[in-house]
């Protein structure tokens, strides 16, 4: 089986740092929020899970920051706030009155956790160190997709490959910042979503040849995207430079259920 970091770091190899308004002007039609239950599937003990499609959104068993990061499209790194907004688990579910786009949706979701968690928040402007995502000199070497459909990963344990499809390059930065513990910038310019297909066996065997070990340890993490993102056409570049961050100034724990 592979270490739990190595499949993370595959995960960001194959799949933005947008901003929203700060004023939103949309609302679901139909809206339910409540907190998750433990002992009957919900709670710590289950996996967070935000799927949206046209016009409805819905969130299973997630903390507060990982709804407000969805809303905001921010990274992990970008939201503060009390303690509490990693740990309590929400189920969180809209519906618009209509078919509605991604960036509707997102707009309607920071109405409804302003209004059923009574959030309050501002943004701030800081100087940090960071990690720029940019297309290589020779372009990007994975091709665009040609199918209709959210985003899929397929691991194949016993092979050691993954194939993943429709995943667009906000995907691939989001998880390159958590697993880097860095923001990480889009400044790709691409705006598609894309098809990738990776042999995991070629980089343990890589790695191993190098003398590294695929222990989930930051230096192996850091060998492994390295070696990854330049096959896909993309690198990284180490850069300080002035980012947004969103600060939460109130936020009740408790919601205003349905």
């Amino acid at each position: 089986m592979l270490p739990a970091t190595f499949t993370l770091v595959l995960f960001a190899a194959t799949a933005a740092f947008g901003q929203s308004a700060d004023t939103p002007a949309l609302a679901f039609d139909v809206a339910s929020v409540k907190a998750s239950q433990p002992g009957t599937g919900g709670g710590r003990g289950r996996r967070e899970n935000i799927q949206f499609s046209p016009g409805a959104v819905t969130m299973r068993n997630v903390n507060l920051k990982s709804a407000i990061r969805w809303a905001w499209r921010v990274s992990e790194f970008q939201v503060s706030g009390p303690d509490w907004l990693d740990s309590e688990r929400y189920e969180i579910a809209g519906k618009a009155a209509g078919p509605a786009t991604e960036e509707q949706l997102r707009l309607m979701m920071q109405t409804l956790l302003r209004e059923r968690f009574k959030l309050a928040l501002h943004r701030q402007t800081k100087e940090l160190s960071a990690y720029v995502l940019v297309v290589g000199k020779n372009g990007l070497k994975v091709p665009e997709s040609k199918t209709e459909g959210e985003t899929s990963i397929d691991i194949n344990q016993r092979q050691l490959s993954v194939s993943v499809q429709r995943a667009p390059v906000s995907q691939l930065v989001d998880m390159l910042s958590n697993v880097l513990r860095a923001p990480v910038v889009d400044m790709t310019g691409l705006t598609g979503r894309y098809d990738v297909s990776l042999n995991v066996a070629k980089y343990v065997a890589d790695m191993t040849a190098q003398g590294k070990s695929v222990e989930s340890t930051p230096m192996d993490t850091q060998a492994l995207i390295s070696m990854v993102l330049p096959e896909l056409g993309l690198k990284l570049e180490a850069k300080k430079m002035p980012l947004d961050l969103l600060i939460v100034d109130r936020a009740e724990k408790v919601p205003v259920e349905n």
